[in-house]
């Protein structure tokens, strides 16, 4: 019994202080930090597979604290509670086997949940709203922009055309502040899934990966949600319903980031099928972040390949055993 309990004791310990290393690398070591902060909840993942969801609970707690300690109450919360739920979260679905998308999805409305509680804590204890620290950032930002084409020599007709289509890109991403919220909760959430689990197997735990991306396919749930999305905000413009509206804008780009994934997908497996050179297909992926036509025509994409099954990849369903009473 005394043994049983050693152990995760033991490893607890240890990946405690690669955690807490880990927060002290995203402080003092600008560039590599930035990355070591978003697989923080690696090591707590790796306790949580071995040991259980409780394990990798205390151990996020106990390095909150020294964290706390050893740098400052506000960036133990970022880090501890920012990041610590989504690797308590992930944790538990590799030890449940959960499949590679139902472990993403729980570790995303984990993450999503931990970026609303610090925002909420710090709203709470420094009393100013992060979020308009961040839109007047970006304000900032917009004038410094305009002032560089200043100095260029640009008349200030062709400057006032630059600010306002500036501040209209400005005004966009603040509707769509939710939904850029809810996408960096999947991207962080997928990241730390792929590094816990080439890790895990190094240490021989067999981790269901996802399929190749030629392979992806999302469900047809999507494509509903599109429409439902551009019939919100259709409403919500032709009545003047501001919430309707921007609900209906965010529903509408997490919808769309998904069907260009779909998108980008086809073209990969085509591209592949017909030994298209890699280069090529990763300057389409170039163009469709950059190019609003190529991002729609790759958007579509995804939208029919979701409706027709151009691949062929959706398994038919086997017919039911009339004979099985018999």
């Amino acid at each position: 019994m005394r043994n049983s309990r050693v152990q995760p004791m033991v490893e607890g310990g240890i990946l405690s202080a690669v955690a807490i290393l880990f927060a002290l690398i995203s402080v003092y070591i600008p560039f590599l930090g930035a990355f070591v902060n978003l697989i923080w909840p690696v090591p707590i993942i790796l306790l949580g597979v071995r040991h259980g969801y409780k394990w990798s609970l205390m151990a996020t707690v106990v390095a909150g604290i020294l964290i706390a300690i050893l740098l400052h109450p506000l960036h133990a919360v970022g880090v501890a509670v920012g990041f610590g739920l989504t690797g308590i979260a992930l944790g538990h679905c590799f030890r449940q086997n959960f499949s590679p998308v139902k472990s993403v999805l729980i570790g995303a409305v984990a993450s999503l949940l931990s970026k609303i509680i610090v925002l909420s804590i710090s709203a709470a204890v420094l009393g100013i709203n992060p979020l308009a620290d961040h839109s007047e950032a970006m304000s900032r930002a917009v004038e410094q922009a305009v002032n560089i084409y200043r100095t260029f020599g640009l008349k200030e007709e062709d400057l006032a055309k630059v600010t306002e289509n500036l501040n209209n890109v400005l005004a966009m991403m603040k509707l769509i502040f939710p939904a850029a919220f809810a996408m960096a909760s999947v991207v962080d959430t997928y990241l730390n899934f792929i590094v816990a689990r080439a890790v895990l197997r190094k240490l021989g735990h067999r981790i269901d990966a996802f399929p190749k991306f030629t392979q992806w396919s999302f469900s047809p749930k999507i494509l509903y949600a599109f429409i439902v999305s551009v019939l919100l905000l259709y409403w919500g413009k032709s009545r003047e319903w501001e919430m309707v509206a921007t609900a209906g804008l965010n529903l509408q780009v997490a919808c769309s980031m998904l069907l260009m994934l779909q998108g980008l997908s086809v073209v990969f497996f085509y591209g592949e099928k017909h030994q298209v050179p890699k280069f090529l297909r990763w300057i389409l992926v170039f163009m469709a972040f950059t190019n609003g036509f190529i991002m729609q025509a790759v958007v579509f994409a995804g939208a029919f390949d979701i409706a027709l099954d151009f691949r062929k990849l959706r398994r038919p369903e086997p017919p039911e055993n009339t004979n099985a009473g018999e």
